[in-house]
């Protein structure tokens, strides 16, 4: 694990600020625009040279996406507001690197994304139950017009390290990774194994911002 701090501009003239944690393919961090000061969470990935990122607010809504590619040490791309075809470039370099190593975090509580209410909605609910084992429930919502939904009930799963792995054949092959990280958490589809039973288009996957860290009601009860 490393983690990476950039300096850079959108669209030449805003002067941002990324202090990044690379983690495999996962990136998480905060981002600064410099003329406001406050640090906002981002959450994303880096697979194959490309960047995909998205800044969070308070409220775990999706305020900004950062799409790019990483080459060396600099991230070029293109930054656009969620719902909007209106984008600006932005470019950032590299200005200082530590090594960092993993650590162990309680994974409990309520974990969300909104891309506002026409854009689709996502929660994770997180019980921690031992050192390697939480109990989990997945629920999102497609936005408009379809508004389909993904859901996975209540289940237990084992936890390896920050961790988990979903799979169920009811329905195919489904196969999900959920990676745990400070403040919040992402969820991958492993070996294109994407048969889950969701209504079309819907997915579970995604970056999620956690929202509250007790243990969430879920919805089905023992």
């Amino acid at each position: 694990m490393s983690k990476e701090t950039f300096d850079g501009l959108i669209n030449n003239k805003i002067p941002i600020l990324m202090t990044l944690t690379f983690d495999d393919n996962l990136i998480y961090g905060t981002l600064v625009y410099k003329r406001v000061g406050q640090a906002i969470k981002i959450v994303g990935s880096l697979e194959n040279g490309n960047v995909l990122l998205h800044e969070f607010d308070s409220k775990t809504e999706v305020t900004g996406v950062y799409y790019g590619t990483k080459k060396g040490d600099e991230i070029t791309g293109f930054w656009s507001k969620p719902n909007s075809e209106k984008e600006m470039s932005f470019s950032l370099k590299k200005a200082s690197e530590i090594k960092i190593e993993s650590a162990p975090i309680n994974t409990t509580g309520t974990y969300n994304y909104s891309f506002g209410k026409e854009g689709g909605t996502g929660s994770l609910y997180v019980n921690q139950i031992s050192k390697d084992k939480i109990i989990v429930e997945m629920q999102s919502l497609r936005g408009a017009p379809s508004y389909n939904q993904a859901i996975i009930e209540k289940t237990t799963l084992k936890l390896n390290g920050n961790q988990a792995l979903y799979e169920n054949n009811e329905f195919g092959k489904c196969k999900l990774k959920i990676i745990f990280f400070e403040g919040g958490a992402t969820i991958v589809y492993q070996d294109e194994a994407f048969e889950c039973g969701f209504g079309n288009a819907a997915t579970v996957a995604g970056n999620y911002l956690k929202y509250d860290s007790k243990v969430p009601k879920f919805e089905k009860q023992d």
